[in-house]
């Protein structure tokens, strides 16, 4: 090898070791910077109990449980915030009938849309496309065989 080409690779050997040690100094500063840590973020959820009655009232008797309800009779639901400083903000539920061991009734499904949630304990939302009870779903409309139906509810913000 001619002292040209030992010449030519030193110089290549050293501009890559000089490459190396730049780069190096370069994230050795970089993570000496600094280090950034944001705030905190709290994240909630929402605390409620789905109550029955066979009244669409509010002064009616709202319950856990509706025992000895006759086939076809009509019976109503409705949310009931039960724990203040949950989530705030317009929320989506998805209120759908059950029967049995966990089985969907067929067709019976509504959607209450963009409900305001204001955080307190005491906020009802009907089981109905607006949240309130003028226009509250009968259930019972979808109850004339003889089982153990309930109601479940599913909320989730609003987008």
């Amino acid at each position: 090898m001619s002292a040209k080409q030992k010449s030519q690779r030193g110089f290549v050997a050293v501009t890559l070791i000089t490459l190396l040690a730049i780069a190096l100094v370069i994230v050795a500063y970089a993570t000496i910077l600094g280090t950034f840590t944001g705030g905190p973020v709290t994240v909630v959820t929402v605390k409620a109990e789905i109550w029955y009655s066979e009244q669409n009232l509010t002064s009616a008797s709202w319950t856990g449980t509706l025992p000895n309800v006759a086939n076809g009779s009509q019976w109503y639901s409705r949310l009931n915030i039960t724990q203040a400083g949950g989530y705030t903000g317009l929320v989506n539920v998805t209120w759908q009938l059950h029967y049995g061991n966990d089985t969907p009734v067929s067709g019976a499904t509504i959607t209450t849309g963009n409900f305001n949630l204001n955080g307190t304990v005491g906020q009802i939302i009907y089981a109905s496309s607006d949240g309130y009870i003028d226009v509250n779903k009968n259930w019972g409309a979808y109850t004339s065989a003889a089982e153990t139906y309930y109601v479940k509810a599913q909320i989730e913000t609003a987008t």
